[in-house]
């Protein structure tokens, strides 16, 4: 199976986990409806690519510069969706394995190394790792947090708790060195959606 299926399927998978979460319904109307889709974990990746490949820490690489081992480390979830660390490893998995990621990496001598991953959440999103083995030794580490804003509108009837809602979802990205600790990268993405829902679910 190509890494284009996999990144698709991965991104399907992984929606329907951050809906799931949520408690969305198909047949009926939902008592609270969550905001991150397949659509938006994709454009999420394709911003974070091209920031990164853009970035002063990149610029003037290519494949004959020193070798970066760059290892992920599982999402920090500060959103106010429920995530198990299976989905946490999942989302990031899904940004350093997208093809263009990996391709844009290569080019610049960067290698992914990714963590043994034997959850749940890794199998469902359809992933696949065949990056290195452990035995090569990090040198910089791929960090995200998910951070989480819910902004409510006017309500659909009155005397109604159910309210029209504005939920933004921000992805916090840092490359950082092992050894010094240095920052040396730093990105973001924000998407934000309208639902519909109670504030107190």
């Amino acid at each position: 199976m190509s890494e284009r299926r996999i990144m698709a399927r991965g991104c399907f998978a992984l929606s329907l986990v951050l809906v799931g979460v949520a408690g969305v319904g198909c047949a009926a109307p939902p008592e609270r409806t969550t905001l991150l889709r397949a659509a938006d974990l994709r454009v999420n990746t394709m911003q974070i690519v091209d920031q990164l490949a853009g970035s002063d820490w990149l610029r003037g690489r290519d494949t004959q510069s020193p070798r970066i081992v760059l290892r992920p480390e599982r999402l920090e979830n500060l959103s106010d969706n429920r995530l198990s660390q299976g989905d946490q490893w999942a989302a990031m998995s899904m940004v350093l394995l997208n093809q263009r990621m990996l391709d844009m990496l290569r080019s610049r001598n960067v290698v992914v190394q990714m963590p043994p991953l034997r959850s749940e959440a890794i199998a469902r999103a359809g992933l696949t790792v065949n990056e290195p083995a452990a035995q090569l030794e990090p040198t910089h580490l791929f960090s995200g947090r998910l951070r989480s804003l819910t902004r409510a509108g006017g309500g659909e009837n009155a005397g109604s708790d159910r309210v029209q809602r504005r939920d933004t979802f921000l992805f916090e990205y840092v490359v950082s060195d092992i050894r010094s600790r240095e920052v040396n990268w730093s990105g973001q993405t924000e998407i934000s959606r309208l639902a519909h829902g109670s504030l107190i679910d």
